[in-house]
């Protein structure tokens, strides 16, 4: 695992350094879901959707944001963004809102989800395996980072999946195996909880943005300095993956 990341973090500073002279075409797409309608809202989306924007803009990135979106805004969007993914050396999406497993299978939340019936999770959240998918058709590399690790804050435990009643009882969001060119990166470890902060911005967005742009630094240098921000700022329960 510890070879996994690190090699996850070469990569992401590589989208950041190295291919600031190889790459044709580095896209970004940016979601923050803070007001949620039917569960309570996150305090840290907004400003991390903001924040680490700004940083993919500096590393040369064309970027796409979104703030607060529906499920079909959510759908609309990631379209756009697809359609400019096409054909791109690197192609990241970064989430920070709510986000949680059922049965192993990692779902995003978008603002106007209610998820009060059993059959409610496929048709009213986003399965990140899809969005995924969908990726992997349009760009030579992709990179996903999730700080959307929660639990379930609905009152509702069971859903259909797979043809079964699966109750939500895992913790935080599901480990999620990397191909060759397609890897995630989790602001905490899989089954894990990413905490707030006392912050308007996430621990993790908040050392990713400061660390991330870093001159004359070495890749793992960086990535461990982003680490050891987390840890300290969540007093070791909190420890990026």
């Amino acid at each position: 695992m510890l070879r996994c990341c690190a090699f996850l973090a070469a990569l992401i500073l590589v989208g950041f350094a190295t291919f600031e002279a190889h790459a044709d075409r580095r896209v970004a797409f940016v979601i923050g879901n803070s007001q949620y309608r039917n569960i309570p809202a996150l305090k840290n989306p907004d400003t991390d959707a903001k924040d680490v924007s700004k940083t993919f803009r500096l590393a040369g990135f064309d970027v796409f944001v979104a703030k607060d979106v529906t499920k079909l805004q959510f759908e609309e969007q990631f379209r756009n963004y697809l359609a400019a993914a096409d054909g791109a050396d690197l192609a990241v999406v970064y989430y920070s809102g709510h986000g949680f497993q059922i049965g192993g299978v990692n779902f995003l939340i978008p603002v106007d989800a209610s998820l009060k019936q059993a059959a409610d999770i496929e048709v009213q959240a986003i399965k990140l395996d899809d969005m995924l998918e969908q990726l992997r058709s349009k760009s030579k590399i992709q990179i996903i980072i999730l700080d959307a690790c929660r639990n379930n804050p609905f009152p509702r435990k069971d859903y259909w999946l797979r043809d079964q009643l699966i109750t939500a009882s895992g913790t935080g969001l599901a480990e999620v195996k990397s191909s060759q060119n397609a890897l995630i990166a989790f602001a905490t470890g899989p089954d894990a909880i990413a905490y707030d902060g006392t912050g308007n911005a996430s621990p993790f967005s908040s050392a990713f943005s400061r660390r991330a742009l870093a001159p004359n630094q070495e890749i793992r240098a960086v990535m461990a300095a982003v680490r050891r921000d987390v840890v300290a700022a969540t007093k070791g329960k909190q420890v990026p993956w």
